[in-house]
């Protein structure tokens, strides 16, 4: 039996993911920072091998998970770091410190999780990695600043990555959601976005479900990035054509009213 390891698993792409696996008859490592969905995941889904509790930006917990993925036994064939969560606002309004933890979860924990993985799947010759970025990482964003430039970290390290290890048997692909229906703004899974009538606004948004199949696919077909849905590869394939000015105030418009 094959093992796979999600990080964010509790909620969202994360949850649709572990699913989606745990069908397909992979042993589950489920990483979550909410142990008591952890909990219920053990007993919802079969061949749940290990859950961690860990927060991602805390340093100390990164190495608390990594000691316990060492630890494991048996070969890790498939890793999806999925983990991650933005904030919204004025840069210069936002906490700081809240900023440095989403960078140290968007960023830090995706790079150190990427290289244990790829050092160790090197040594066995096979694997597959699959990062979750996002199309905010194809322009900068206002309101999203930190946000889109973690994320367009993760699309160009991904990439750069997968070709330093084309040789290895190792296989990287960056997933590049648009907005889906998740716990995007929290790290608990409680998106705090609303419309304009302070409900939330769910219509616009991609089903988890269907996000995570067409990243699977992607990762197994060993394709090196994935875009889902014809709208996303659209509008980021509008910002390559368009001068980087007419995109910022496109986005500074379009975000102010989110």
């Amino acid at each position: 039996m094959k093992t796979a390891f999600i990080t964010g698993a509790t909620s969202g792409i994360g949850l649709a993911f572990a699913k989606l696996l745990a069908k397909q008859g992979y042993s589950l490592i489920l990483h979550g920072r909410n142990q008591s969905k952890l909990d219920e995941l053990e007993k919802s889904l079969p061949n749940v091998a290990l859950t961690i509790t860990a927060d991602l930006a805390d340093n100390q917990q990164l190495d608390h998970l990594l000691t316990e993925l060492k630890s494991y036994q048996k070969t890790i064939d498939v890793a999806i770091n999925n983990a991650g969560f933005g904030l919204y606002g004025r840069q210069l309004e936002l906490s700081i410190d809240e900023v440095e933890g989403m960078l140290a979860v968007n960023i830090s924990a995706l790079t150190r999780l990427s290289h244990y993985f790829v050092s160790t799947m090197t040594k066995v010759g096979s694997g597959h990695i699959l990062n979750v970025a996002s199309t905010a990482a194809y322009q900068p964003q206002p309101y999203f600043a930190a946000y889109a430039a973690s994320k367009a970290y993760v699309a160009s390290f991904t990439e750069a990555l997968a070709v330093e290890t084309k040789n290895s048997g190792v296989k990287l692909t960056c997933l590049s959601p648009g907005r889906t229906n998740t716990g995007f703004f929290t790290f608990d899974g409680v998106d705090t976005s609303k419309d304009s009538s302070g409900t939330f606004d769910l219509k616009h948004r991609a089903d988890p479900d269907k996000i995570a199949q067409l990243g699977l696919k992607a990762m197994f077909k060993g394709q090196l990035r994935e875009i889902p849905t014809l709208e996303n590869k659209f509008y980021v394939f509008l910002n390559r054509l368009l001068p980087r000015s007419v995109i910022l105030g496109m986005y500074e418009k379009a975000m102010i009213n989110i």
